[in-house]
């Protein structure tokens, strides 16, 4: 999700905007990292830019390094470092359009959402 919002002007940014707004949002170094890397591979954002990014991100979240055993759960690494971030904080959600956690439902005590449920659900 937050790749899509910081692309588009969409329903993703306007979630971003509300979770900045009025919940905590965590970010781990390998979640930043995931993003900085499909910015430059995909959409081929330079050294400036990127920086830029990664400065918003750790203004606008708490970044932490979460410790323990990585679980696998989905076979994409990336997802999985997800996941142990918001076992690790204890989150109430993840937001994403990534289908293969949207599957999951729920991970651990986290509910997993797409940026839709989350506006229709009021969660903000």
């Amino acid at each position: 999700m937050i790749l899509s919002a910081l692309i588009t002007q969409g329903l993703s940014s306007r979630v971003l905007d509300i979770c900045i707004d009025s919940h905590q949002i965590f970010i781990s170094p390998g979640i930043i990292n995931e993003v900085l890397e499909k910015l430059l591979l995909k959409f081929r954002v330079k050294g400036p830019e990127l920086k830029r990014v990664k400065d918003f991100l750790l203004n606008v979240s708490h970044q932490i390094n979460p410790k323990g055993r990585i679980p696998i759960i989905c076979g994409d690494k990336d997802d999985n470092n997800i996941l142990h971030l918001s076992e690790f904080v204890d989150a109430d959600l993840i937001i994403t359009g990534d289908k293969d956690l949207l599957v999951l439902k729920k991970y651990s005590n986290t509910k997993i959402i797409n940026p839709r449920m989350f506006m229709e659900k009021l969660y903000y």
